[in-house]
C-alpha cells in the first residue's frame, strides 16, 4: 500500500517515492495493481475515499457511471430520515454486491485483471496460464452464497 499525504494546497505527496504526484499518476498507480491511502497531512483523517471518487470523475470519466437522476435521488437522501437512510443503505449494499462479483469474477480468470493492468500500462498482456480444475461443488457453493445474500437483502428491503 503506497501512503499519500495530502497537502492543504491540495497537493498530493506519495511518501513511497519522495514525490508530489498527481491524480492522473494515482490512477496509472492504481491501474498497475497498488493500493493506495490518502490521508491529510495535518489532521491524519483519511482521504482515501474521496481521492478515489475525484479520480474516478474527473480522470475516468466516470461521471457517466451514475445518471443525474441517480445523483439527484441520493443528494436528497442524505437528510436525517429512516427511509433516507434505507435508500442510502440500499444503495451501498447494491454497490457491495458488485464488489463482491467483480472479485469473484478476477477470481474465476485469474487473467482478467493481469490484461486489465497490462492494457493500462499499454503493455501487451501476458499469456493465460491453465487454470487448475474447478473444485467440484465449488461454484454451486458460490452461487447458494449469493443466493442466500440476496435473499436476506430482499428481506430487508420488505420491513
Amino acid at each position: 500500500m503506497i501512503h499519500i499525504k495530502k497537502y492543504s494546497n491540495r497537493r498530493l505527496y506519495d511518501t513511497e517515492n519522495s514525490r508530489y504526484v498527481n491524480l492522473g499518476e494515482l490512477a496509472e498507480l492504481i491501474r498497475g495493481g497498488e493500493t493506495i491511502q490518502v490521508s491529510d497531512v495535518k489532521t491524519g483523517e483519511d482521504l482515501t475515499h474521496g481521492v478515489l471518487l475525484q479520480i474516478l470523475l474527473e480522470e475516468q470519466g466516470g461521471g457517466a457511471l451514475l445518471p443525474p437522476s441517480l445523483l439527484h435521488r441520493i443528494i436528497r437522501s442524505s437528510v436525517d430520515h429512516p427511509v433516507q437512510k434505507l435508500i442510502l443503505q440500499q444503495i451501498s449494499a447494491g454497490m457491495e454486491l458488485l464488489e463482491a462479483q467483480l472479485s469473484a469474477l478476477e477470481k474465476q480468470f485469474p487473467t482478467f485483471k493481469q490484461r486489465a493492468a497490462a492494457a493500462a500500462r499499454g503493455a501487451a498482456a501476458p499469456p493465460p496460464e491453465p487454470e487448475p480444475a474447478p473444485e467440484e461443488g465449488g461454484q454451486d457453493a458460490e452461487l447458494a452464497a449469493l443466493r442466500e445474500r440476496l435473499a436476506a437483502l430482499e428481506k430487508r428491503l420488505t420491513r
